[in-house]
């Protein structure tokens, strides 16, 4: 997958709308590739719907580490 990044300041108010117009090319990309696949629209729609929301969870919940396995016995850096 190919994203380009962005080309505003964080600060640049036009960074949201690029942001917006790189995702929705993503995401018709995908919708395009799984239809092909023989996934129908409305479960195409749905999962990525139910995809954003479950990232969005993961953002709020602000826990960002790389998830381990619960028997490991490897320490976990801060």
């Amino acid at each position: 997958m190919n994203i380009r990044p962005p080309t505003f300041n964080v600060d640049d108010a036009r960074r949201a709308n690029e942001c917006a117009c790189v995702f929705d090319h993503l995401a018709r990309q995908i919708a395009i590739e799984a239809e092909s696949a023989g996934w129908l629209q409305s479960e195409v729609a749905l999962a990525l719907a139910d995809a954003a929301e479950r990232y969005i969870m993961h953002v709020a919940a602000g826990t960002h580490e790389m998830p381990i396995a619960a028997n490991c016995n490897a320490v976990r850096e801060a």
